[in-house]
């Protein structure tokens, strides 16, 4: 028996476009971290802005998450 909540699940398995585009620009980001590279975050904001404010807001959010887990692992180890 399948449900409505089938095909939920299944669409939320998805990436879209944006999705994909927004871990791109995270994967630049961290390059350029671990290389001790300015990240250039203004210039990956600027491509992110090309697929609109919502994929703005989320690279801000997974970049800002990002930070805050280096931080945490320096301040622990």
């Amino acid at each position: 028996m399948t449900g409505r909540h089938d095909h939920d699940e299944v669409a939320r398995g998805q990436l879209t476009d944006r999705d994909l585009a927004i871990a791109t620009l995270v994967g630049r980001y961290i390059e350029r971290r671990e290389r001790c590279d300015a990240p250039r975050a203004h210039d990956l904001l600027a491509v992110a802005a090309e697929l609109g404010d919502t994929a703005v807001d989320e690279l801000r959010t997974v970049l800002a998450f990002y930070e805050a887990m280096r931080a945490s692992e320096t301040t622990a180890g």
